[in-house]
């Protein structure tokens, strides 16, 4: 089996490649121009990478008549919210024509080649926005009701992806994940930025201070490698419904989870706020409910929340401790 993902070299991109590559399917995954690829130096002699810019139709259409993958997960997009709001307009090109440049591609490969075409997009939770507030669990059924430029772009190819499925008939799926975390994961995200912050100050580079936004709100968190498993389980799905949410099913506080960090790192700190880490506005419990996943997959969340998050501040000790050993180098 031929597999394609976008984005591979990322965060959640090279974890799917790891599992992907476990189960002996030829992988092939694009990347930006001068991209290191330093999340993949593990696995890099197994995969075939290809430099495209997706939002360009034209690369896209070329690397997918060229490769003609089985099964495509769509991960590359601009994801951190900040960052839409600076720049919309590149969030847009990013997330929305980059999506539709490799759903369309999809379907004409399909059309071409008389053989079944499947294709995973990545929306978000975001898209639900402030249709959250109040309920326990949101569900599929929740209205979208994005709140936030990244969420509308999410919110836009995940209809645009839906109405693929209807109307070519690709086998379209389309994930909806709640906040997962793991290694490799940019700091700019609150679990990395903290498990940074408290390794730096357990090797003593920074002061005992922990800068944070609004820790009282309630989060749900997924370990990287359950979220993937879940987006592999899918190609396999025993269901016709198009729309997943991918969630642990668990509201956690974000001040619960630097607890766990800073019992972790064993560093006695002092939490500070910083008001640009704050949201304007923020729902103060967000869930999602998993249920339409497990019964199309027998998906469940494996990876408990204290071992992740000793993945994440194991990863950071080590990312300094490599970065001291490339400094004292000849």
């Amino acid at each position: 089996m031929r597999v394609l993902i976008t984005g591979i070299d990322g965060f959640v991109g090279s974890h799917a490649a790891e599992l992907i590559l476990r189960s002996g399917a030829e992988v092939h995954g694009t990347i930006i121009k001068g991209s290191d690829a330093r999340n993949l130096a593990h696995v890099r002699t197994r995969l075939t990478l290809h430099e495209v810019e997706i939002s360009d139709t034209h690369q896209v259409q070329a690397l997918i008549s060229q490769v003609a993958p089985e099964r495509i997960l769509h991960i590359a997009g601009q994801a951190f919210v900040p960052n839409s709001l600076q720049n919309p307009m590149e969030t847009f090109q990013t997330n929305v024509m980059g999506g539709l440049n490799i759903l369309e591609a999809a379907r004409q490969l399909q059309a071409s080649s008389g053989q079944k075409r499947s294709v995973l997009v990545v929306s978000s939770s975001e898209v639900y926005g402030r249709s959250a507030a109040g309920q326990a669990a949101i569900t599929e059924a929740t209205s979208i009701s994005p709140s936030n430029p990244y969420a509308a772009s999410k919110a836009s190819i995940d209809l645009i992806a839906q109405q693929y499925a209807q109307s070519f008939e690709v086998d379209v799926i389309v994930v909806r994940p709640f906040n997962h975390i793991g290694s490799r994961q940019n700091p700019i995200f609150v679990v990395s930025n903290f498990a940074k912050q408290f390794a730096e100050i357990a090797s003593g580079k920074r002061e005992p201070v922990i800068y944070t936004g609004n820790t009282s709100v309630k989060r749900d968190f997924t370990n990287v490698r359950d979220v993937v498993r879940a987006y592999w389980m899918l190609f396999d799905r025993n269901s016709t419904e198009v729309v997943f949410n991918v969630a642990s099913g668990v509201p956690i506080a974000i001040s619960d989870i630097l607890q766990q960090l800073q019992a972790i790192s064993e560093t006695n700190v002092r939490v500070e706020s910083d008001p640009e880490r704050v949201r304007d506005y923020d729902v103060p419990v967000v869930v999602g409910s998993h249920d339409r996943l497990s019964q199309a997959t027998g998906w469940t969340p494996q990876v408990p929340l204290h071992e992740t998050l000793r993945e994440v501040y194991s990863y950071w000790v080590h990312q300094m401790s490599d970065a001291r050993v490339a400094t004292s180098a000849p």
